[in-house]
């Protein structure tokens, strides 16, 4: 049934309310008196000359404003017209306790301590102080903050930063929320909004990911830069190891060495093994190579000479910690290469590499000669214009050439079409 005009009024009080809740009252820097001059809007808005004029007296004469001067009425023609209303800014709470509504300056405060509460309980964490701040400094300026509202937000993000151990998506969700599936549909991707604006473990270029050539809407490659940068914080979504062929020999705390060198097929840790491990030697190794996927990784055959590594995208802090170790146990006349695929997420795999892990780290089979050797076989795939844009604005490093073949020829190089 459809609302009836008179249904729709607004009381003077409440026009006057609205009126006020401008970010300045909200952010209490509105004070002194206020002028409101009697329009032909805010007659029909509270129903019309008569409904105004008895609104009018009732405010002047029957409510604490009225009868202590600080709501005033400017009559005309015997007081059967209006001309202004003055009000001082004092009044607003007593007009909201009379409209039963929420004064937005109190609630503004209300909200603001809450912020400060959980800023101060993660307050050694400096990334997720500039979040709180940024919201603190938006609800002071009394804009409208609407994730302020929503205490468990705030619970979650807390309840990450201080993640030791890896955990399943879903474990985390019943510990947080007593819901095994509710952080996946309902704050999985507003932690991921916060984290890839905040965390010192995203990269900017995460999202761009394994996605190129891909008929994925952008949906899904918003959950794939979700999956990346919440693995990044020891949220797992799906099962996470760490691959490597070659005579690597590491330790469990302190127990005795592993030598990995007999298992020419490959080695394969989970995320708990890779907590407690560290490299204990790489007898004779020459080469260290990342490869970034499975079908290239399974596809080099063993050398006792070279440590292949499955990079499967970006690697997670463990990793990184663990394979900077590598560099201490190697000779000076060890090279560090990466093979990846010939596109923006390629690209970016391999900075993120040479800048968090392998200082000299240089590309392996991502050459113009190697891009356009692929081309001639049909091997190219559309670069997306979204990416297009990206790529151009990005400092591609040792890989300068290649990014410009790139734009020229409008197509990407998927590793696996090279084997």
């Amino acid at each position: 049934m459809a609302k009836s005009k008179q249904q729709e009024f607004k009381s003077l009080a409440r026009y006057i309310i609205d009126k006020t809740d401008t970010n300045t009252y909200r952010a209490g820097n509105l004070v002194g008196w206020k002028h409101l001059n009697v329009s032909t809007e805010l007659r029909e808005s509270v129903g019309g000359r008569n409904r105004l004029l008895e609104q009018a007296h009732f405010l002047e004469e029957s409510t604490e404003a009225g009868r202590s001067g600080k709501l005033k009425i400017d009559w005309c023609q015997v007081k059967s017209d209006i001309k202004t209303i003055h009000y001082e800014i004092s009044s607003i709470p007593e007009l909201c306790k009379l409209e039963r509504v929420e004064d937005t300056r109190q609630h503004q405060l209300e909200l603001i301590a809450i912020v400060e509460h959980w800023r101060a309980d993660i307050q050694e964490y400096p990334w997720l102080c500039r979040y709180y701040d940024d919201i603190l400094g938006r609800l002071e300026a009394g804009k409208s903050v609407t994730e302020a509202e929503e205490d468990m937000r705030f619970k979650c993000i807390n309840y990450i930063t201080r993640i030791k151990e890896p955990v399943w998506e879903r474990v985390f969700s019943a510990k947080v929320f007593n819901d095994s599936k509710k952080f996946e549909k309902c704050y999985r991707q507003k932690m991921v909004s916060i984290l890839t604006k905040y965390s010192p473990y995203y990269e900017k270029d995460m999202e761009d990911y394994d996605t190129e050539g891909e008929e994925d809407d952008a949906k899904e490659d918003k959950k794939k830069s979700g999956l990346e940068i919440l693995k990044m914080h020891g949220i797992m979504s799906y099962a996470q190891t760490m691959e490597w062929k070659g005579p690597l020999s590491y330790r469990i705390d302190d127990t005795c060495v592993i030598d990995t060198s007999k298992q020419i097929y490959g080695t394969i840790i989970n995320t708990q093994t890779l907590e407690h491990a560290s490299p204990v030697s790489l007898a004779g190794c020459k080469r260290i190579m990342t490869i970034e996927n499975k079908a290239n990784y399974e596809s080099m055959q063993y050398d006792e000479n070279t440590l292949y590594i499955f990079c499967h995208g970006y690697f997670t802090p463990k990793e990184v910690y663990f394979l900077k170790k590598l560099s201490l146990i190697v000779s000076k006349e060890c090279e560090f290469l990466h093979w990846g695929d010939m596109d923006f997420g390629g690209i970016s795999i391999f900075l993120f590499i040479k800048d968090r892990i392998f200082e000299k780290l240089m590309p392996y089979r991502m050459g113009v000669a190697d891009f356009e050797e692929a081309l001639k076989k049909d091997a190219g795939i559309p670069l997306k214009a979204s990416t297009r844009e990206k790529l151009q604005k990005k400092d591609a490093g040792l890989l300068a050439e290649l990014k410009e073949a790139i734009l020229e020829s409008d197509k990407t190089i998927e590793q696996e079409r090279l084997l």
